[in-house]
């Protein structure tokens, strides 16, 4: 018998028949089945030959169960027998009917298989009674691993245990030799209890990271190593960025989670792939972290604002969303050929498309399809008279019909030489010095850090979360366009924050002065909500109050600008209120009352 030539498709099996380059499961058409094994009558697995892979002599042989004792591991070397089954048979020769399990194999004096009577001592060690046969295979048998005991695999043998009760462990002699003299009743000597290897490790460990990520349902990755390469960067990450035990652990139940729901085997790694795994109330944040550090991200995620503006337009006739469309392209992406224009802010694009949305939808319902059918007598329709309600619905007209008129998707602009006006400036308002008072003295470091930065030192928002640790050092505050020195009492507040974070995230090396529970275990900076969370109130009006409070205080126009990093225009904006009427009760409060205020 030769070996076959494998399938030309699969490459797992070979041939159905000479020279047909294609086995069974791969060949075209469904006529030709495999007849049964000619040798033990197997309908499945055919292999070639007319034989099974069992029966083949030249088919790879996968470990099945013991024939006698069913344990798993055994292989066609010992006839389909693990190596104990083979020594039993020859201790025990000759066959016979189990007493338990009725099964016609070799057994012993007691009339027990091999698997019957291993369970039986099994029984026996854990409850203690007498050799039963009956009553220790009652309730089922303990199935094992075949060929385990071999030094090869790390097996020492334990010392022999005595399975005697403890009426049988008299002295043979019929005497015990510590029995007292003229004694009639012999003593039992008790029982030594099991010895057990302290070098024994457990076979199936329990791994917490392993075991959670197989109760998703998605079973083992498909690459071992890659899910081990993996699971190091996760490791080395998580001991660079000073991550808890927590955040190290559902990181990497992520991580492999990921690769056994999509049988990843290779990276780089989708993006998309990972955030479908918040559906599972898995956390993907730390996880797209490690993966963009290690290059192995491609990052196909949907910026938010695309997908907004598609919700806002998608209510929108045809030929008008696709005018639309071209317009966000160019403020959102820029425009590389002339004429040539710089991507806009996203909340430049935002704002524009609110202001002018309400006036596109009421076009839209009075029946015109697209953009080219506006006229100026439409425009002076739903233009307000005046203010700013009128300044913004005319700068955002303005945004759409200039840049679709200069890259030739409109044919005229209807807005081209018309009037808007400037938005008229809000009178700034203080704010209750109560609140500032409070926040200032608050027990959490951070509330009081951030009062001391915004509203004492008139930090703007944004200035105060890209603020870096080596910013703030020898009682100042040192920011790209201005110096600020630190009173006592604000430095004492900024210390006793610092040593709160140091005490909270140890190993975070965010290098940003303000962190919280999610960015300290990245680079990331935290954003304005976060801060207006903390204090209370708006971050804007707390500054706007911080520069009102010194322009009321007679500060110097030119001083202010420099202090606060504002326009002199700002600045003279502010001290125009100096006698504005809604502002009396705050200008005519006593010097004293402003004064004990925490600036």
């Amino acid at each position: 018998m030769s070996a076959p030539r494998m399938c030309h498709a699969c490459g797992l099996k070979p041939e159905a028949y000479h020279a047909r380059r294609f086995c069974y499961d791969c060949k075209p058409g469904t006529n030709g089945r495999p007849l049964p094994c000619r040798r033990c009558g197997a309908v499945g697995d055919y292999w070639a030959g007319r034989l099974c892979r069992r029966c083949h002599l030249f088919a790879p042989q996968l470990p099945d169960s013991c024939r006698d004792c069913l344990a798993w591991g055994a292989t066609r070397t010992l006839k389909w027998l693990c190596a104990a089954c083979t020594s039993w048979r020859y201790l025990h020769p000759g066959t016979g009917e189990c007493i338990s399990c009725r099964r016609h194999l070799a057994v012993n004096e007691y009339q027990a298989c091999r698997l019957c009577w291993f369970q039986t001592f099994f029984y026996q060690t854990q409850v203690g009674l007498s050799r039963d046969v009956l009553a220790a295979n009652r309730g089922g048998q303990q199935l094992w691993l075949a060929n385990m005991a071999n030094s090869r695999n790390g097996y020492r043998p334990h010392p022999r245990r005595d399975y005697r009760s403890p009426r049988d462990q008299i002295h043979p002699a019929g005497h015990d030799p510590n029995r007292e003299p003229g004694s009639a009743q012999l003593d039992p000597v008790p029982a030594r209890q099991p010895v057990r290897d302290p070098d024994q490790l457990d076979l199936f460990a329990y791994d917490r990271v392993e075991a959670t990520a197989r109760r998703f349902g998605f079973g083992e990755p498909p690459s071992a190593r890659f899910a081990d390469m993996l699971d190091q960067h996760v490791l080395d990450h998580a001991g660079r960025h000073g991550w808890s035990n927590t955040q190290t652990r559902t990181t990497r139940i992520t991580l492999r989670v990921l690769q056994a729901r999509h049988r990843i085997t290779v990276g780089p790694l989708r993006a998309s792939d990972v955030l479908g795994l918040k559906d599972l109330g898995l956390t993907v944040r730390l996880a797209l972290a490690v993966l963009a550090d290690n290059d192995l991200l491609v990052d196909d995620r949907i910026p938010q604002l695309q997908s907004w503006f598609a919700r806002q337009i998608e209510v929108l006739p045809a030929p008008m969303a696709s005018e639309l469309r071209s317009w966000f392209d160019v403020l959102h992406h820029g425009s590389t050929t002339p004429p040539r224009s710089r991507p806009r802010h996203d909340v430049t694009i935002k704002t524009r498309t609110m202001w002018a949305m309400p006036t596109l939808r009421g076009w839209a319902d009075a029946g015109h399809q697209s953009l080219r059918e506006i006229t100026r007598d439409d425009i002076l329709a739903v233009l307000p008279a005046q203010g700013t309600p009128r300044v913004k619905l005319g700068n955002a007209l303005r945004s759409i019909f200039t840049t679709l008129k200069r890259h030739r998707v409109l044919f005229t602009n209807p807005i081209a030489r018309m009037r808007i006006g400037n938005l008229e400036r809000r009178v700034p308002m203080p704010i209750d010095t109560a609140r500032i008072r409070e926040a200032f003295e608050s027990p959490d470091p951070t509330t009081a850090a951030i009062t001391t930065l915004i509203a004492i030192h008139g930090l703007r928002p944004r200035e105060a979360c890209a603020l870096m640790l080596t910013d703030v050092r020898d009682g100042r505050v040192l920011l790209p366009d201005r110096t600020i020195l630190l009173a006592p009492a604000t430095k004492a507040r900024l210390e006793a924050y610092l040593a709160h974070r140091s005490m909270q995230w140890p190993g975070s090396i965010n290098a940003h002065f303000l962190i919280h529970s999610r960015s300290a275990a990245t680079l990331e900076q935290v954003q304005v909500p976060w801060l207006t969370d903390k204090l209370g109130m708006p971050t804007h009006a707390l500054r706007r109050d911080r520069i009102l409070a010194e322009v009321h205080a007679g500060g110097d126009l030119r001083q202010i600008c420099d202090f606060f990093g504002v326009t002199i225009a700002t600045a003279e904006h502010y001290a125009s209120t100096i006698n504005h009427p809604e502002l009396d009760d705050f200008t005519s409060q006593p010097t004293g009352s402003r004064t004990d205020a925490p600036y």
